[in-house]
C-alpha cells in the first residue's frame, strides 16, 4: 500500500485517456474526485470518460452537478463552460437550459470591471491506493463504474448558501433568450500551450473568453516582437472584431493548457435573426468596455467618480461608421460630442482656394465635435471615417445636461477648444500640414 497524490491521479487519468483507455482514466479521475469532491476538473474528467464509454446520461448528470456547484460558489463563467460541455453531449437538454436560465438570472444587468471569479486550483490531497474504499482497489470494472457514477452525481455543496454572482463580461449584457442560444452555439476550445489563438494582421471576426490558463499578447513592428500583456482566466479579448472585421492588431498565444469560448460573427448574425436586439447588445457591450478605458484615462472625464462614469455612459449612443462615411460636415449647427472608440477618422477643412486640407487623424479615445458645442458656433471642419470605425455620440441636449451637472468638464473643454481653434488656424496657414496625433484638434 502506498499514498498517491491527486496530482498523480490526474496525470494517470490524462495519460490513460491519451492512449484511449477510458476505463482506466475513469478509475483515476473518479478517485481524484473522491479525495477532493469540490474539484471541478476531476468531475469534468469523469464526465468525459463516461461520454467516451458511451454513457451519455452519466456524463450529462456529472456535468449538471459541475455547473450547479460552480454556480453556487459564484464561478459563473466556469459554470457556463460546464453547461456548454453538457450541450455538446445532448444539444438542447432541458435540464441544462434551466441551469443556464438560473445563471442568467444571477448575472444579468450586473456591471463592473476586471475579470469574473474563476475556481482556484483544488488543494492537494492524498489517497491510500490500498484503502478498501478507494476505486483503485475495486477489481470489478462494472462496480467501479457504478461507484464513479455515485461520486460524480453527488452534490458536495447541497445545502450551502449561494455566493452572490458578479459581473461576467459580455454575458451580463445579453437577454435571456440570446444568452441561452449563444451558449448553445458558441465554440468551446480546449488547447495546449503555445497555441496561437489569433495572429497579428489576420482577419478577425470573433471574440474570445479565457476560462482557464494564460495567454500572452504580442505585437510585431519592424521585425521586432514585443510582449504587450499577459491575460489570465476570465479575460476577454477580440470583441471589436465582431463589429469592424478589422485585421488583428496583435498575436495572442497560450502559455499553458487553456480553455476558451469563441463567439464569431456568423453565430451572432444567426442568433440575431431570432433575437433582433442581440446585435445592439453586443455593440453596447463593446462600447462599455472601450468607454470605461477612455473614461479612466481622459482628462475630460477626470472629474467623475466611478458611479458618475456609469451614469455618463448611459447618456451615449453607439454608432458604427463605414469607410468614407461623413460624421460631421463643415458649417453644420452643433449637434453632438463624439468619442472614437475603435478605428480612425479624418479631420479636414476647405481652404480659400477650395482645396481640402487634412488637419488630423483621430484614433481610439480621441474626442471631436466639442468646439461647436462650447463656442455655440457652426462646425469648422469635416470629419469622416478613414476606415470602419465605432464612435460614441453624446447628443447636444445630453451634453448640456452633463456639463451643467459637472461644470469642471465644461471648464476644461472651454480651455481646450480655444487652444484647438488656434491650432486649426495655424494648420490652415501651413499649406496642408497634418497635425501630429498628440496635437489633437477637437472640433
Amino acid at each position: 500500500m502506498a499514498e498517491v497524490s491527486t496530482a498523480t491521479l490526474h496525470e494517470r487519468a490524462d495519460a490513460a485517456a491519451g492512449r484511449g483507455d477510458f476505463a482506466t482514466a475513469l478509475r483515476n479521475a473518479a478517485e481524484a474526485l473522491r479525495a477532493a469532491p469540490q474539484d471541478p476538473k476531476a468531475r469534468v474528467k469523469v464526465a468525459i470518460c463516461f461520454s467516451m464509454l458511451q454513457d451519455g446520461q452519466a456524463a450529462l448528470d456529472a456535468l449538471r452537478i459541475v455547473a450547479i456547484v460552480l454556480a453556487r460558489r459564484g464561478f459563473m463563467l466556469s459554470a457556463i463552460g460546464a453547461c456548454r460541455d453538457a450541450l455538446g453531449i445532448k444539444p438542447g437538454d432541458k435540464g441544462i437550459r434551466e441551469i443556464l436560465k438560473a445563471i442568467h438570472g444571477k448575472i444579468h444587468g450586473k456591471v463592473g470591471r476586471g475579470r469574473p471569479r474563476v475556481p482556484p486550483p483544488a488543494p492537494p490531497a492524498s489517497v491510500d491506493d490500498g484503502d478498501a474504499a478507494s476505486l483503485l482497489a475495486v477489481k470489478d470494472q462494472a462496480k467501479m463504474i457504478e461507484q464513479a457514477k455515485r461520486l460524480a452525481t453527488t452534490d458536495p455543496t447541497a445545502g450551502d448558501d449561494d455566493v452572490e454572482a458578479g459581473f461576467v463580461p459580455f454575458f451580463s449584457d445579453l437577454s435571456l433568450e440570446a444568452f441561452v442560444e449563444l451558449v448553445e452555439k458558441m465554440r468551446y476550445h480546449k488547447v495546449g500551450a503555445k497555441h496561437e489563438v489569433v495572429k497579428q494582421d489576420e482577419p478577425g471576426s470573433s471574440l474570445f473568453i479565457l476560462l482557464s490558463g494564460e495567454v500572452t499578447v504580442t505585437q510585431t513592428k519592424e521585425e521586432e516582437t514585443h510582449e504587450l500583456a499577459r491575460l489570465g482566466s476570465g479575460s476577454l479579448f477580440g470583441e471589436m472584431s465582431l463589429i469592424t472585421s478589422k485585421p488583428r492588431t496583435a498575436t495572442v498565444t497560450t502559455t499553458q493548457a487553456a480553455e476558451l469560448f469563441e463567439i464569431d460573427r456568423a453565430t451572432v448574425e444567426d442568433v440575431a435573426t431570432r433575437h433582433a436586439a442581440v446585435s445592439e447588445e453586443i455593440v453596447r457591450f463593446a462600447r462599455r468596455r472601450l468607454l470605461m478605458n477612455v473614461m479612466a484615462t481622459s482628462k475630460i472625464f477626470a472629474p467623475f467618480d466611478d458611479k458618475q462614469r456609469f451614469e455618463v455612459l448611459r447618456q451615449f449612443k453607439s454608432r458604427v461608421v463605414e469607410p468614407a462615411e461623413v460624421i460631421i460636415e463643415e458649417g453644420q449647427d452643433a449637434h453632438a460630442l463624439y468619442v472614437v472608440l475603435e478605428g480612425e477618422v479624418e479631420v479636414s477643412k476647405i481652404d480659400d482656394a477650395g482645396d481640402a486640407v487634412v488637419l488630423a487623424y483621430l484614433k481610439t479615445g480621441d474626442v471631436f465635435g466639442e468646439v461647436a458645442l462650447v463656442e455655440e458656433r457652426k462646425t469648422i471642419a469635416k470629419v469622416a471615417a478613414s476606415e470602419k470605425s465605432v464612435v460614441l455620440v453624446l447628443e447636444k441636449e445630453r451634453f448640456d445636461t452633463v456639463t451643467k451637472d459637472h461644470p469642471k468638464v465644461l471648464e476644461y473643454l472651454s480651455s481646450l477648444s480655444g487652444e484647438r481653434l488656434e491650432e486649426t488656424e495655424e494648420a490652415m496657414s501651413s499649406e496642408g500640414v497634418i497635425i501630429d496625433a498628440d496635437e489633437l484638434i477637437i472640433l
